[in-house]
Order: structure tokens, then sequence, then C-alpha cells
């Protein structure tokens, strides 16, 4: 048997529904890690910057203002797609900057920080709605 609902109790429903943007995607990729999974620039083998990247706007941050031998350094290694891939979950950043040659040292710094960024600006873009009322109905929509 169909329950109908008066326009009334929907109204009162919606206003009483409360709108969050999450994106499972963009919260993890986004999410701060915790120490042990953060990334720990170095310029070469045990001689640690000092410099901590816990999230991927806290690692943009750091491209733009750490050393060039630094960046060289980790992107001979793989090490920034190695941790965006399997610590932030993000494979498709990790593959755009494999794609980054660590010969260029003109251009290094600025084409990692463009990738980043526009990655950053693609997740924080693309969002799914989640409406819950008092009784705890969830209603999910993207857009």
């Amino acid at each position: 048997m169909k329950k109908t609902v008066s326009s009334r109790n929907a109204k009162t429903r919606r206003r009483s529904q409360q709108n969050l943007e999450v994106n499972a995607e963009t919260v993890k990729v986004l999410r701060t890690v915790g120490n042990n999974e953060a990334f720990y620039f170095y310029e070469a083998l045990g001689k640690p910057t000092g410099e901590v990247a816990r999230n991927l706007p806290e690692f943009l941050n750091k491209v733009k203002s750490i050393k060039t031998e630094s960046i060289i350094f980790h992107l001979q290694r793989k090490d920034f797609e190695n941790w965006i891939g399997k610590v932030l979950g993000d494979n498709r950043l990790a593959q755009k900057l494999e794609e980054i040659s660590p010969s260029n040292n003109g251009d290094i710094r600025m084409s990692i920080s463009r990738t980043v960024e526009n990655r950053i600006k693609e997740l924080t873009e693309s969002s799914t709605t989640i409406l819950a009322d008092a009784n705890s109905t969830v209603l999910v929509s993207s857009y």
C-alpha cells in the first residue's frame, strides 16, 4: 500500500534537511594523513630537508618552495607518484606526474605545480549532494 505524504509534511521535511557536499574520491585524495603516511622531502639519500606534506594542498605548497634538487631526486625515484597513488589513492594524478621528465630542470617545478593544482581543482569541482533529514533518511544525487 502506498503512503501519501501531504505537501505540508513534504515542505517541513525539506526545511529540516541539511545539505552536505561529498565526493568519496575527493575526501580520500584530499584528506590529511598521519605522520606515518606523510611525504618527507629529501635532497638525497640520508639528507632530509625537514619539509613534510600530510595532504595534497600541503604537498603543492612544498613543491613550490622546496629546492629543485629535492624535486629532481624524488621525481627520478618516482617518490611523488608512489605517495600520491598508494597513500592518497589518486592514480590519475600519479600517472600525470610520472609523465613529467626529471631532466627538464627549468620547468619541472612549474609542471608539477600546475598538474597538482589542476587535479585539486578538478576534485573540488565534482561533488555529490547528500540530504539527511531528522529521521535519518538519506537522499543522494550527483551533479
